[in-house]
């Protein structure tokens, strides 16, 4: 290149002694193009100058290139380094990984035993803790400690360890041992609020009984929602939630037995010791009507008060079935059906097992002294009927019954010994067994009682009975007013009985068939048997009078005692005999059942002893009759009066006249004497009214006329003598009879 230019180029290598300036930059050349360009240059110079700069240029690149080519070299050499460092690196970095690997391992290896040690750990450490049993205020942090011990269990069940099957037993017998000493806290709280009380202070009808406290709910609830959680203990089968509910059963169930047993001894102790073995002790004999309350041993419906006793273990068991449903409930239980019917069923078995074996013992001492038991029995049946026919009884079964036929199942086991679920069942059909043999045994008593009246006068017919009232109607009476008195538990039994049935060993028909009510509306069977009873009482008490060979006497008999019948059986009946006062006058036995039946039958007997009565005075009467015999006065008067009155003698006229005067006095003094010896009862002023109101009017007339006709005339000469009384002092002198 020309050096006019004003260029020069010189290498630019490192390794010069001299510094030789450095080409002008790019940008002195640019200035000095451009410089040129506005001197206006030619265009050889622009070319010239083009042709510089890309000499420039080219040695720029050439320079690069050399650096290139060197850099190069350099990373050639270095990448070959690198290779070689990579090999002889790459074995140690293969065996690094394996030990990290094997490092990874053992970590983890040391930290799955230390897992599982920790597990095993469990039993030792929780052990003394679940031994010792929880606070029983707060069971929360003991069933922690049994959860930790069901984790380890958990995980060991899962694991495959040799060593596992032993410490998985102990654990199971820990978790079985925590689940014991849960139910004993149970045990122990319910226990705590199952106090006896004394079922006196409590209304039957309005009962409410005591049930358990908020306390002791919060406290035993959280324990059956936990138990209920926990399995069974696979060796020895112990099933927790079921002996937890077994063991509140029966706490539940000795209490209920402490709180009911005494009302069911009661029954057979007021049996045994309170009601005789006699039958006046038993009230078979009463005294009279107005003293019947005071009747000593006499049994009085609900003495020994068998309705409030069955009430009572109603009403008690259903408290505790509404507790036990309430519990199951709030633990989350309330769909395990056959848990709550096995509970509640061994629950009710101990109070109901008392029930029946008192109830058992009273069958047989009544079985045995039937006659002076028979109204207690009626109100034993009475009591059993107020549960068993409402149907409040059946409720109670079916509570504790399986309603399946046994199909039910449950999600936990229920063992036998743990809660039979039959004993309830069992004990309580056991109750209805001797319920039905109670009403058969009081069925026999209805043909009986009318047999026994009927034999009454074959087994004292060698006896001669006074003329006041006979055991044959007071027997009858008291009969009768007990059997209105049970007139709702004797109306089923003679109906179960049949109408009639009670007269099948009878000869004679019953009163039924003799049609004295026309209305069968107004019949009750109750009102039927009595009826046939007051028709056997009548007709025994006509048999036993014939033993009375004076007819006199044996019409008195009758009087007296139909008389007594009449006036107790029309007489105001206690308002706890039923039936509601019309007019401030209570119903009768026989406006309340007899009806128009019993009327007709006590009339007829009244007619029929009014018209023996009256027949004894006959004798005294044909006397004063002189268009009569005296001789067949002898005859009529042998039936009617005694031996005093027999043999007239004298046949003329004026004799026959002072005779008659002589028999008639006679035999008013013999009746006199009669009357006195066997007055009319003092009670009947009534009857004894009526009697001597016919007696005058019979009598007295015909003695004042025959007396008028002799007066005056020539039968004797002394009249004084043979006529001793006047009209008014016969009158008198029968007054006197019926004073």
């Amino acid at each position: 290149m020309p050096s006019s230019a004003g260029y020069s180029f010189s290498g630019s290598g490192s390794g010069g002694g001299g510094s030789a300036p450095l080409s002008p930059p790019l940008g002195s050349a640019a200035a000095r193009f451009q410089s040129l360009s506005s001197s206006s240059s030619s265009q050889q110079q622009d070319t010239e100058v083009a042709f510089a700069e890309l000499q420039l240029l080219s040695q720029n690149q050439r320079k690069l290139a050399s650096l290139t080519t060197r850099m190069t070299t350099i990373l050639t050499g270095f990448d070959k380094r690198l290779i070689r460092l990579e090999g002889s690196i790459l074995p140690i970095h293969k065996s690094t990984q394996k030990l990290a690997r094997m490092s990874d391992n053992i970590d983890l290896t040391l930290a799955a035993l230390n897992k599982t040690l920790g597990h095993y750990d469990v039993l030792i450490d929780e052990q003394p803790i679940i031994k010792a049993g929880p606070d029983v205020r707060d069971t929360t942090p003991y069933m922690e400690t049994i959860d930790r011990v069901l984790k380890g269990l958990d995980y060991l069940r899962r694991s495959d360890l040799k060593s596992q099957e032993g410490v998985m037993k102990r654990m199971n017998d820990l978790v079985e041992t925590g689940a014991r000493n849960l139910v004993d806290v149970v045990r122990d709280w319910v226990n705590a609020d199952s106090e006896p009380i004394d079922l006196s202070e409590y209304s039957p009808r309005n009962a409410s009984y005591p049930v358990l406290s908020g306390p002791t709910q919060e406290a035993i609830v959280p324990i059956f929602h936990y138990l209920a959680t926990l399995h069974d203990h696979p060796r020895t089968g112990y099933s927790p939630l079921p002996a937890s509910l077994s063991t509140y059963a029966n706490v539940r169930s000795a209490y209920l037995d402490r709180c009911l047993s005494p009302m069911a001894q009661r029954i057979y102790t007021y049996a045994v010791e309170k009601i005789g073995t006699t039958a006046s002790s038993a009230g078979m004999v009463m005294v009279n009507h107005d003293d019947d309350d005071d009747a000593a041993g006499t049994y009085r419906r609900g003495d020994a008060d068998p309705a409030g006793t069955v009430s009572a273990y109603c009403g008690m068991l259903e408290n505790d079935y509404r507790i036990l449903q309430s519990l199951l409930s709030d633990a989350g239980l309330q769909k395990e059906a056959l848990l709550s019917i096995a509970t509640f069923s061994h629950l009710a078995s101990a109070p109901l097992r008392t029930l029946v074996e008192n109830l058992g013992s009273v069958h047989s001492h009544v079985r045995r002294h039937l006659s002076t038991h028979t109204f207690f029995l009626f109100d034993l049946i009475g009591g059993l009927s107020t549960a068993i026919l409402s149907g409040r009884w059946d409720a109670l079964v079916r509570q504790m019954d399986d309603p399946s036929g046994g199909m039910l199942r449950s999600a936990y086991t229920i063992n036998k010994s743990d809660l039979d679920v039959g004993a309830g069942v069992a004990a309580a059909n056991e109750v209805l067994d001797l319920y039905n043999k109670f009403k058969n045994m009081a069925m026999g008593v209805f043909p009986r009682f009318v047999e026994d009246i009927k034999a009454i006068p074959q087994r004292r017919a060698a006896e001669v009975p006074s003329t006041s009232v006979n055991e044959i109607t007071y027997m009858a009476l008291q009969f009768v007013r007990q059997i209105v008195e049970y007139s709702d538990v004797v109306g089923p039994l003679l109906q179960t009985l049949g109408p009639g049935s009670w007269m099948m060993s009878s000869s004679a028909a019953p009163v039924l068939s003799l049609g004295l009510d026309d209305d069968p509306s107004k019949r009750t069977i109750v009102g039927e048997y009595l009826n046939d009873v007051l028709a056997v009482t009548l007709g025994a008490l006509e048999t036993r009078s014939k033993a009375i060979r004076q007819p006199s006497t044996a019409s008195i008999f009758l009087l007296n005692n139909i008389g007594h019948l009449s006036r107790s059986m029309r007489a105001p009946l206690p308002s706890h005999f039923g039936g509601d006062d019309d007019g401030g006058r209570g119903p009768s036995i026989l406006s309340l059942h007899l009806g128009q039946m019993g009327e007709d039958l006590l009339l007829s007997a009244t007619r029929q002893a009014n018209t023996a009565y009256l027949d004894a005075w006959s004798p005294v009467v044909s006397t004063l009759m002189e268009d009569q015999p005296l001789a067949g006065a002898q005859s009529q008067y042998h039936r009617h009066a005694t031996t005093k009155l027999m043999g007239v003698g004298g046949a003329s006229e004026k004799n026959q006249v002072k005779d008659r005067f002589a028999k008639f006095y006679e035999g008013l003094d013999d009746l006199e004497r009669l009357h006195r010896a066997y007055p009319f009862s003092r009670e009947d002023q009534e009857l004894k009214e009526r009697l001597r109101r016919d007696v005058e009017r019979m009598v007295c007339p015909m003695y004042a006329k025959f007396m008028a006709k002799h007066r005056a005339g020539d039968f004797t000469k002394n009249p004084s003598k043979h006529i001793r009384m006047s009209e008014a002092e016969v009158e008198d002198k029968v007054r006197r009879m019926f004073e």
